[in-house]
C-alpha cells in the first residue's frame, strides 16, 4: 500500500508544481507592478518641483520683462572686465532656465514610460491571475480524484494487519504528517511574500475539507483574523511549536491532544484566499523562532 501511496502523491507532483510556477509568476508580477507605482510616484513628485521652480522663473522673467538686455548691460559697463562678468552673469540665468526646461521635459517623458509600463504590467497581471486560476483547477480537479483514491487506502489499510496508516507515517523528529489525504507542497522556506515580508513555514496544498492532525502531542489553542485566518498554534509537550494557518475550520478549539488527532481542516482562509487551498505549516524548534519544516516533513513521507 505504500507504494501505492507514493503513485498517488507523484501524479499530484506534477499539477502542484504547475500551479505553484503560476502563483510564483503573479506573485512576480504584483511585486513588479507595486515597484512601478512607487516609481511613478517619485516622478510625479520630482515633476511636481521642477514645474514649480520653472514657474518661478517664468514669473521673475516677466517681473523683470523691462530689466536690462545684453545692448544694455555693454552700454553700461565701466570696463571690460566689467562687461564680461555682466554678460557671463546673463549667461548662467539662461543656462539654468534652459536646465529647468529640460528637467521637466526629461521627467515628463520618464513620466509617459513609467505609466506605459505600469499598463503593460496590469495586462501580465491580468493574464498570471488567469492563469493561476486555471492551474488551480487543474490541481483541484487532481486533488479531488486522487482524495478518493487515498480515502479508499485509507479504509483498507485500517482492515488489515499491516500497520500502514496513510498519511501519518513517523519521520526522524517523531513527527505525525499535518496533512492526512492526498497533497503536494515544495520548499517554498524564504520566498518573496507581500510587505517584504519571507515565507517562513511550507504550504501543503490539499483540497478543501482535508483534515489536518496534530504533529505531535501536546495543547492547542486556536484564532481568528489577519493574514492567517483560522489558525492553531500546538505547543507540543517537547517544548516544539506548530503553526496551522488558513483552516477552514477547528475540530479542536483549545486543550490536550494526542499525536495524530484530527485538530482542523485545510481551508483558504486570511491572505489565502483566492489562491490554492492549503494548511501553511511552520515549525518552531524549542518555541521560539521559526525553522524550515520542510526536510522534516519530508522525512514523514
Amino acid at each position: 500500500m505504500a507504494d501505492q501511496l507514493a503513485r498517488l502523491k507523484k501524479e499530484v507532483r506534477q499539477a502542484g508544481r504547475d500551479y505553484e510556477r503560476a502563483a510564483d509568476a503573479l506573485e512576480a508580477s504584483e511585486f513588479k507592478l507595486e515597484k512601478l507605482d512607487r516609481q511613478l510616484a517619485a516622478t510625479e513628485q520630482e515633476l511636481s518641483e521642477a514645474r514649480s521652480t520653472l514657474s518661478d522663473r517664468v514669473a521673475i522673467m516677466y517681473r523683470n520683462s523691462t530689466g536690462l538686455g545684453i545692448l544694455d548691460v555693454i552700454l553700461a559697463a565701466d570696463s571690460y572686465e566689467d562687461m564680461q562678468t555682466r554678460l557671463d552673469f546673463l549667461y548662467r540665468i539662461g543656462r539654468a532656465d534652459a536646465g529647468a526646461v529640460a528637467r521637466v521635459e526629461s521627467l515628463q517623458a520618464r513620466l509617459a514610460a513609467q505609466r506605459a509600463s505600469i499598463a503593460s504590467e496590469k495586462k501580465n497581471l491580468q493574464a498570471a491571475t488567469a492563469a493561476r486560476r486555471k492551474a488551480n483547477q487543474r490541481l483541484q480537479s487532481k486533488l479531488a480524484s486522487k482524495q478518493a483514491q487515498y480515502e479508499a487506502l485509507q479504509k483498507k489499510a485500517s482492515g488489515s494487519s499491516s500497520g500502514f496508516t496513510p498519511g501519518i507515517p513517523k519521520g526522524s523528529l517523531g513527527w505525525v504528517f499535518p496533512v492526512q489525504g492526498a497533497c503536494y507542497y515544495g520548499n517554498t522556506w524564504g520566498a518573496p511574500r507581500s510587505g517584504g515580508r519571507t515565507h517562513k513555514g511550507t504550504d501543503i496544498m490539499a483540497k478543501s475539507g482535508t483534515p489536518c492532525v496534530a504533529t505531535l502531542s501536546g495543547t492547542v489553542k486556536s484564532k481568528e483574523g489577519g493574514l492567517g485566518g483560522k489558525t492553531i498554534w500546538l505547543k507540543a509537550d517537547n517544548g516544539d511549536a506548530f503553526y496551522y494557518a488558513h483552516l477552514a475550520g477547528w475540530a479542536v478549539r483549545s486543550g490536550r491532544v494526542k499525536k495524530g488527532q484530527l485538530i482542523g481542516y485545510v481551508g483558504d482562509t486570511g491572505n489565502a484566499r483566492g489562491g490554492a487551498p492549503h494548511l501553511h505549516f511552520e515549525y518552531h524548534p524549542g518555541g521560539g523562532f521559526a525553522a524550515n519544516p520542510y526536510p522534516y516533513l519530508r522525512a514523514c513521507e
